[in-house]
């Protein structure tokens, strides 16, 4: 990641800003043109035939609710962790994770809150499956 001569990281208000609106990365990798584009169409020939157009449903990866401002209201809501247990992620993820609590967040919550609403986020969406996995794996003593 390229500094500034002040310390502080260069940060892409425009790419953030479409991120949390979308959801998505606002650039992407460009793919080979004659590859079919996620959600996009495609056009076919027949010998002889017209061109048929044949749309391409984008396989959806993550359920979403709400609109382009739930974002901060699902993750950027303070947590009393009364509890806490420590928890250990690389260098790179913890600057990732401290940019963003301070420009989207605005210093409102803390790392260990975003982190928190995420995991409790993430259980939420994937518990049967979660819970699939785990009594797949259980082996009973007899």
């Amino acid at each position: 990641m390229a500094k500034q001569s002040g310390g502080m990281p260069k940060i892409d208000e425009d790419f953030m800003k479409e991120l949390i609106s979308q959801g998505v990365p606002a650039k992407r990798e460009s793919q080979p043109d004659d590859a079919p584009q996620p959600g996009g169409e495609t056009e076919t020939a027949h010998e002889g035939r017209q061109t048929e157009t044949v749309r391409v449903e984008k396989p959806t990866l993550r359920k979403r609710k709400g609109g382009t401002g739930d974002y901060r209201e699902t993750y950027f809501q303070k947590v009393e962790l009364a509890d806490r247990q420590p928890l250990y992620v690389s260098r790179t993820t913890h600057e990732k994770l401290m940019r963003i609590v301070t420009v989207i967040g605005g210093r409102k919550v803390t790392v260990s809150s975003y982190v928190e609403n995420i995991l409790l986020r993430h259980f939420e969406q994937y518990q049967d499956e979660i819970n699939a996995l785990y009594e797949s794996h259980f082996q009973k003593p007899f």
